[in-house]
């Protein structure tokens, strides 16, 4: 993980993750995420998680702790410059418990607006990641 005193900018060619926590995000039959993922309503800021100097255990650990109580049903990953549509950018934001932690900021005010760029970004997604098993 990031050392919490020293935090870059977020580059565009970081790879970020984006935590699935309800199984109406993601499509079984496929793996493929679905738009829902990345619509940021009701806030104005959409959370993500910076892959840079983490472990893959870190990422997971993060996941986790985002989950608190639901199921965690796996990440996908999407490079920071395919989440700079119209006006959107990466923005670092650090918490005490996840120095990684970045907002995707810029939103439109209206939901259908937020849709139609969520579409873009979960085009250019990965597929669910699912989580390691636990032995």
């Amino acid at each position: 993980m990031l050392a919490p005193e020293k935090i870059p900018p977020v580059a565009e060619t970081e790879l970020l993750a984006r935590y699935v926590v309800q199984s109406s995000q993601f499509r079984s039959s496929d793996q493929t995420v679905k738009p829902d993922l990345f619509v940021p309503h009701p806030y104005q800021e959409l959370s993500v998680t910076r892959h840079l100097q983490a472990t893959e255990a870190e990422i997971w650990a993060v996941g986790h702790e985002v989950a608190s109580g639901r199921t965690l049903y796996g990440r996908a990953d999407i490079v920071a410059r395919d989440c700079t549509v119209d006006a959107l950018r990466v923005v670092e934001k650090p918490l005490p418990s996840n120095p990684n932690h970045a907002d995707i900021e810029g939103w439109p005010l209206q939901k259908q607006d937020q849709k139609a760029i969520a579409l873009k970004l979960a085009a250019s997604a990965s597929k669910l990641i699912r989580p390691p098993s636990v032995s």
